[in-house]
This record gives C-alpha cells, sequence and structure tokens, in this order.
C-alpha cells in the first residue's frame, strides 16, 4: 500500500493523542534541563563575579557545579516523590504533573483516575504554607521580600552590588508570588467546586 494510502486510512501516521503524549514526555527532561541550566550559569556568575574585586573562573566553577548538584538533587528527589504519589492513582508521573498544571490554572481533569489525584492535590495545595487559602501566606511572602530587600540594601551600602542585584531579584520573585496569591487562590477554589470538594 502507498503511503499515501496508508495515511488515509490513519496507518503510519501519528494520532493526535500519540503525538501529545511525546510531547508531554519531553516536556519533564526539558524542564529539568532548563533548571539545570539556569543553576550552572547562576552559579558560575554568582561565584566568578558577584563580590569580588576581579573575575575568578575557578570559584565561578566550583560554585557553579555546587549549584548543579543541589538542582539534580531536588530535582531527582522531587521526581521519586511524584511517582510514588502518582502510583498511588494508577497513573504516570508525567500525568500527575499534568493534572497539577492543569489545578493551576483551574481545569480540571475527565480522566476518573485523574480526577481522583486532583481532589488529592487540590487538598494538599489547600494544607501548604504557601498556598492561597493559607491565613499567613501574605505575612509569609511579604516578610521574607523585606528581608531579602533589606539584606540587599545593606549590600548597596557596602558596595557589594553583584550580591545585592541577587537579593533584590529575590525580593521581586517574592513579590510577584504575593501578587499574583488572590488569582491562584481563584483558580484553586474554581477547581475545588468543579471536583465537588
Amino acid at each position: 500500500m502507498p503511503p499515501w494510502a496508508a495515511a488515509g486510512t490513519g496507518k503510519g501516521t501519528r494520532t493526535g493523542a500519540e503525538a501529545e503524549g511525546g510531547r508531554e514526555r519531553l516536556r519533564v527532561p526539558g524542564t529539568v534541563f532548563a533548571v539545570l541550566l539556569a543553576a550552572v550559569v547562576a552559579g558560575f556568575l554568582a561565584g566568578a563575579a558577584f563580590g569580588a574585586e576581579s573575575v575568578d573562573a575557578p570559584r565561578g566553577l566550583f560554585v557553579a557545579g555546587s549549584a548543579a548538584l543541589l538542582a539534580a538533587g531536588a530535582a531527582g528527589g522531587a521526581w521519586q516523590w511524584n511517582r510514588r504519589r502518582a502510583a498511588r492513582f494508577g497513573i504516570s508521573a508525567s500525568r500527575c504533573l499534568r493534572v497539577g498544571r492543569g489545578l493551576q490554572r483551574g481545569e480540571v481533569p475527565s480522566d476518573p483516575a485523574e480526577r481522583v489525584a486532583a481532589v488529592d492535590m487540590v487538598k494538599r495545595m489547600r494544607r501548604g504554607p504557601a498556598s492561597p487559602s493559607h491565613r499567613g501566606a501574605p505575612w509569609l511572602l511579604g516578610g521574607g521580600a523585606l528581608l531579602w530587600g533589606a539584606a540587599g540594601v545593606i549590600f548597596v551600602v557596602d558596595g557589594a552590588y553583584g550580591w545585592a542585584l541577587c537579593d533584590f531579584a529575590m525580593m521581586g520573585l517574592l513579590l510577584f508570588h504575593l501578587a499574583s496569591l488572590r488569582r491562584r487562590g481563584r483558580r484553586l477554589e474554581a477547581a475545588a467546586r468543579a471536583l465537588g470538594i
């Protein structure tokens, strides 16, 4: 049978579900690689340039290696924990991650096994210290941003502008997280209502 005829009957072509599954399998390693690359670059810059009179490449490589090991260990631990949690519901770890991302956008899965996992995730998200529904979350994030900002000011006064930039960046991240807290809370509650929790 010629290739065009096979394509017409559905043979020799990938279905939409297969293509989506392939993209989903590539998304997790791609994310992990991006995190590791960011950790290496940030570690090298922090070690080689920040807080020093001149660029120190060996120190930068040491800090980059340490950051890569820490990021790889954290990613591996999170992946193992996610795999064990997904196995409790009879789904793959990548499907479990996809359900979690959907819940953060307020989307609820239609698959029964994924819905059971989604109910468990919503309950966990509500209990976490940085949860949108946690009363102390704004204070925790605001206090953290204040501490990072104060440390940045101290570094500016001391003339360590590289370290000050790092601290102000962390302060910005916490403030962004704080600003998006209410929106994420609305999405989480919408998903909880759709799940009947």
